[in-house]
C-alpha cells in the first residue's frame, strides 16, 4: 500500500498541465473545454482523470457520440497517459477497460444508437465526452440524467464546428449552471510542439479562414458543401 501511494505521489509531482487546465481540479458539475488544435486539452483531460482516479475511487465513464470500436474511444490516449506518468504498476489495462487497484474503473460507451448501453451506467462520479461537438441533443438528452450520483461531473472538450451545434449552444452559449466554460488554444499550451507549429502557420497562410477555425477554436461561418441560392 505504501509503495503505491509513493508511487501516486510521484506521478502528482512530475505531471504538468497548462495554467487553463487548473479548471479541472475545481468542484464544478460541468467542465466544459474548448478550442482549436494543439490546447492539450485531451491529454490534460486524461491526466487529470488518471491522477484523481489514484487518489480516490472513481467510476469514470468516457463518452463520444461515435464509438465503433475501442480504437475509436479515448483508451490509447489514457494508456499512454498511464505510461508517460509512471503509473503502470497501479493501472491494470485490457481490452475494453482500465481499473485502478484502488477500484478506480475507466468505463467507454459510444452514445449514438446505443441509449440502453448508456442507460446502463450507474454510480459514475466523472463522465468525460470526448469530440463533443458531434454530440447530438437526444444523446445530450440521454447521457445528462444517467450522471446523477451526488457531486458527479460531466466533462466536456471539443473543437467547435458551427455555432448552431447542440453541443456550442448548450455549453458555450447558453452554459448550465455550476460550470465552467475554458476556452484553451495552442498559445496556451507551453509544450505547442514545433511540427505543430508549422503546420499551423502553413494553414494561416493558405487558408486564414480555416486557420481560424482549426486552430482558433471558432466556429466556421458556412458549411462545407453547401450550396445557397
Amino acid at each position: 500500500m505504501s509503495d503505491d501511494k509513493e508511487l501516486i505521489q510521484e506521478a502528482v509531482s512530475k505531471a504538468e498541465f497548462p495554467e487553463k487546465l487548473s479548471v479541472l481540479f475545481e468542484p464544478k458539475r460541468y467542465k466544459v473545454l474548448y478550442g482549436g488544435r494543439g490546447g492539450a486539452k485531451s491529454w490534460g483531460i486524461a491526466r487529470a482523470l488518471l491522477i484523481i482516479a489514484a487518489m480516490k475511487q472513481q467510476r469514470i465513464l468516457c463518452a463520444r457520440e461515435f464509438m465503433t470500436s475501442m480504437k475509436d474511444s479515448v483508451h490509447k490516449l489514457l494508456s499512454d497517459q498511464i505510461e508517460a506518468l509512471g503509473l503502470n504498476g497501479f493501472y491494470e489495462i485490457t481490452q475494453s477497460s482500465i481499473r485502478g487497484k484502488n477500484g478506480s474503473e475507466f468505463a467507454f460507451v459510444g452514445l449514438k444508437n446505443n441509449v440502453a448501453n448508456v442507460k446502463s451506467f450507474e454510480g459514475i462520479d466523472i463522465c468525460w465526452v470526448e469530440e463533443a461537438q458531434t454530440v447530438s441533443k437526444l444523446s445530450w438528452n440521454v447521457l445528462i440524467p444517467t450522471i446523477r450520483k451526488e457531486k458527479s461531473e460531466i466533462w466536456v472538450s471539443f473543437n467547435p464546428e458551427l455555432e448552431t451545434d447542440e453541443t456550442y449552444q448548450r455549453f458555450v452559449a447558453n452554459p448550465p449552471e455550476n460550470s465552467v466554460v475554458t476556452k484553451i488554444n495552442y498559445y496556451d499550451n507551453p509544450w505547442f510542439p514545433e511540427t505543430l507549429k508549422i503546420e499551423m502557420e502553413s494553414l494561416k497562410n493558405r487558408d486564414p479562414e480555416a486557420y481560424r477555425t482549426v486552430w482558433e477554436g471558432m466556429c466556421r461561418l458556412t458549411v462545407d458543401g453547401a450550396i445557397f441560392a
